[in-house]
């Protein structure tokens, strides 16, 4: 057996090398591929790793993300409070309110309690009524404005027909046409004065002693009631405290008994006034003069 299978083994042999050097140059025609499959596996691998890295430490989208950018700051801007607000110079109508004096209502609008008292023609800054209409110069009181003079120039008439020399005629004078200048003087605007108005608007619960009362109203300059006096065709007869009634300013007047304020005065009787149709209530002021009668219906 031996000698038969060693002819065999040696032919085996002869075919392998025979074999060989063909395999050897398919390696050797296979090798640059494989490199650069191996070249290109590695610089996608790497490109992979890259990638996964920069998609771990990009950051998360959040909803403040807009089209053009992403919003790194949050800017919080407060509401403007609501201000009222006056130009220089424009008065402001105020009423007065529960508590109010001359000086909160300046301090309010930032003027001087003599602006407000110039302004309204008040006397006693001490004495105001609720519900009273005052003027407010925000601003300041307005200047004088000055008024220009104007000046007179003597022209001649449009429609009168002037000579006209002749050619040779030569003038043998020349008149100037005298013209009047001036200088321009100030002259301070004063607002127009106002009168009291002040009138008995009506009567009220006639003939009942809880009720009765006289209402009375300024709708013209303010002025100080002391000494004023209202009386009946019975001869009725009530004087009138040291009172202060602005513009605008109203006072009720009751027959029965109670304390005076700034808005209602009390008569102090035990019996109505006011009962009889057709009597007359006569309101004077501290001269005696009649200010307003009224009539009862």
């Amino acid at each position: 057996m031996s000698l038969e299978e060693s002819p065999r083994s040696r032919r085996t042999s002869r075919r392998s090398r025979r074999k060989w050097p063909q395999l050897s140059a398919r390696a050797r025609e296979m090798l640059p591929l494989i490199g650069i499959n191996a070249v290109l596996s590695l610089l996608i691998s790497l490109g992979v790793v890259v990638v996964w890295d920069a998609l771990k430490e990009a950051p998360t989208a959040t909803p403040e993300q807009i089209a053009g950018g992403t919003v790194t700051a949050t800017l919080t801007t407060a509401l403007p409070t609501a201000t009222f607000t006056t130009r220089p110079g424009e008065p402001v109508t105020y009423r007065v309110q529960p508590g109010d004096t001359l000086g909160t209502i300046a301090d309010q609008f930032d003027v001087t309690v003599e602006a407000i008292m110039i302004a309204n023609e008040l006397e006693n800054p001490d004495f105001i009524q609720v519900g009273q209409t005052l003027l407010v110069p925000v601003g300041g009181l307005p200047e004088p404005t000055p008024t220009q003079e104007k000046t007179n120039t003597i022209e001649p008439s449009p429609t009168r027909p002037t000579d006209t020399p002749a050619p040779t005629d030569t003038p043998h004078s020349t008149m100037a046409v005298p013209t009047s200048t001036g200088t321009p003087t100030p002259l301070p605007v004063t607002p127009p004065a106002t009168e009291p108005e002040v009138v008995i608007r009506e009567i009220l619960g006639a003939g009942v002693l809880d009720e009765e009362q006289v209402f009375i109203f300024n709708s013209g300059r303010a002025v100080r009631m002391e000494g004023w006096t209202l009386s009946d065709a019975q001869e009725h007869l009530y004087h009138f405290p040291n009172l202060f009634l602005g513009t605008g300013g109203s006072v009720r007047l009751h027959t029965k008994g109670g304390s005076d304020s700034a808005t209602d005065l009390y008569w102090n009787l035990e019996a109505p006034v006011w009962g009889e149709p057709g009597d007359v209530a006569t309101l004077r002021d501290e001269s005696g003069l009649i200010i307003f009668t009224f009539e009862l219906p």
